[in-house]
């Protein structure tokens, strides 16, 4: 106003600008986009695709093998699907019926506007493994903040899994990095944060910095096709929903205070460049689980499972067979 008051031709200039920054973020930021097709690197052509119906939407997965059941879970982060273990799970075939799911607000599965809460999504895998393994207990491996939310699941539901491979589990209350992650998506005026999701976030270079300041240990293991899924995922309709609502926050919860209720085994695997992740983090989970061993995985960042698959195959793999390893605890 004082600028207005001393220079209203400036002031009202700055203002038209103003207006129409937010008209075209609107025009943007709330229309309809176009859906683009998912590469076919997501999932191996040996595993077909099917879909289940939960109470939270529907989520796509796929399938392959036989045998005991082994559930792979996906992280939650911009662009994030079952892409993350594909360098992995195609191992497991031989040995196992493998299930790989999009979550719901990811990849290839509904992504609705309704937002969801940590507790949301242990009740959405709770009613996907009982819908893709009735009357079997698989063994469920996830990754980051899902490995959190996989563990309040256990908690609540211990008849629907036999065992707990976690990656990196965290339930992100304890650390409040998303508080500042969130910054940009918590503007009051519709249609911004959509229009800086699709604009900025959701774009190759946005995604290609992140991966090489954030998610890997090295960032010459960046490849075209990390890049390239990650944003063809981001850009699917309605994908800004699900990574809105985790930039605000609304997914964290106090994981450590359900730990204790944990009954079936667990095994943590923490690996030791993960930025943003204290060294001891493992440890610190592990203690407050009843039935919990700890493996550190050397060299690895927060995407070791596309970075280190081999590494970090061989450290699944070791666990279900029941192997020892020198650097579990």
């Amino acid at each position: 106003m004082k600028l207005f008051n001393r220079k209203p031709a400036l002031g009202i200039g700055i203002g038209v600008g103003f207006v129409g920054a937010v008209a075209l973020a609107l025009r943007y930021g709330l229309s309809r986009q176009a859906r683009e097709p998912i590469p076919d690197g997501i999932s191996p052509a040996i595993f077909s695709t099917r879909v289940v119906r939960t109470g939270f939407g529907e989520m796509i997965y796929h399938v392959s093998g036989s045998g005991d059941p082994l559930v792979f879970l996906h992280g939650v982060f911009l662009g994030a699907s079952s892409y993350e273990w594909s360098k992995v799970y195609p191992r497991f075939v031989m040995d196992r019926e493998v299930i790989v799911p999009d979550l719901i607000g990811f990849g290839e599965s509904e992504r609705p506007s309704t937002p969801m809460d940590a507790s949301d999504y242990a009740e959405a895998i709770a009613e996907f493994l009982r819908e893709v393994a009735p009357g079997r207990k698989p063994v469920v491996v996830a990754s980051g903040l899902t490995a959190g939310i996989a563990l309040l699941m256990a908690a609540r539901h211990p008849e629907l899994v036999s065992r707990l491979e976690l990656f990196l589990p965290t339930g992100l209350k304890e650390s409040g990095k998303w508080r500042a992650m969130g910054m940009l998506a918590l503007s009051g005026i519709p249609g911004i944060s959509g229009f800086v999701y699709r604009n900025y976030l959701a774009r190759p270079p946005f995604v290609r910095g992140w991966l090489a300041r954030i998610a890997l240990a090295d960032p010459a293991s960046i490849t075209d096709e990390m890049v390239a899924i990650f944003v063809t995922c981001a850009r699917q309709y309605g994908a800004e929903h699900a990574i809105l609502g985790f930039l605000r926050g609304r997914l964290a919860f106090d994981m450590h205070r359900r730990l204790g209720d944990v009954a079936v085994p667990v095994h943590v695997l923490w690996p030791d460049r993960a930025t943003g992740f204290p060294a001891d983090g493992g440890e610190r989970v592990c203690r407050k689980i009843p039935h919990a061993s700890l493996e550190s995985l050397p060299g690895c960042g927060i995407l070791a499972a596309l970075e280190n698959p081999d590494l970090v195959s061989d450290a699944i793999g070791r666990s279900l067979r029941g192997d020892p390893d020198d650097d579990e605890q």
